[in-house]
């Protein structure tokens, strides 16, 4: 296996509310939206550092509180600031830090993805040993993961974030630049009502979420719906 450096970041807003999962709300209320962010960026913290070797930082969008420090200490991962610009802008900073620190192959996800196998993450890692550049889409036209062994900041630009192209342009970016790219199988991120739907069945390994998730969705059920599997 490729001994390069391996450098892995988690992209996440902090979880308050107002400021997070606000396509939740309504039926959610922002309260409701934001314990549900904070649960999947605690289950992203607990889970992949520690199954997924790499020097891990968490870049976030917002002033991290007491709380989320320590969690991020506790599992050994960094923290820093997105810092400004859109989300391409903040993508580039990232990896170009990366690389400046001396990483050969970095890989950066989201915190909206916390049932996603970490074998995942492994996997992508291996494709970096070949290919350029690796995606991991999401149902929706967007990528849960993205990583990459070259120097990659135009990969994100010109992308129209935000939008069912996100994808299909990133790739647009590779290809014009002569990378070779890998894409994963496709997982999905918490965004909709039937997104956390399908969670509470798949977080089986996540029981803070679960429990979460269930008794939301228990308080959203139609009359005559059967309740959620805890």
């Amino acid at each position: 296996m490729n001994a390069a450096p391996l450098a892995a970041g988690i992209f996440a807003k902090v979880p308050r509310a107002g400021f997070v999962k606000t396509r939740l709300v309504p039926p959610l209320t922002p309260e409701e939206a934001a314990r549900i962010a904070r649960v999947c960026l605690e289950e992203t913290l607990r889970r992949f550092p520690a199954e997924v070797p790499a020097e891990w930082t968490l870049f976030l969008d917002g002033e991290p509180e007491a709380w989320l420090r320590r969690t991020a200490a506790g599992r050994r991962v960094g923290l820093a600031g997105q810092g400004a610009g859109d989300l391409g802008a903040r993508l580039a900073r990232a990896f170009r830090g990366f690389r400046d620190r001396g990483a050969r192959r970095a890989i950066v996800i989201g915190s909206d993805s916390p049932t996603l196998a970490p074998e995942r993450i492994r996997s992508a890692i291996e494709c970096l040993e070949d290919a350029d550049v690796v995606l991991g889409p999401t149902r929706d036209g967007g990528y849960y993961l993205v990583g990459a062994g070259v120097p990659c900041e135009e990969l994100f630009a010109r992308i129209p974030w935000g939008t069912d192209r996100v994808l299909a342009e990133t790739m647009k970016r590779a290809a014009e630049s002569g990378w070779r790219v890998t894409t994963l199988p496709a997982w999905y991120d918490l965004d909709g009502i039937q997104d956390l739907r399908r969670a509470a069945l798949d977080a089986a390994a996540l029981p803070a979420l679960g429990s979460l998730l269930a008794s939301l969705l228990d308080r959203l059920r139609e009359p005559g719906e059967a309740p959620v599997r805890r």
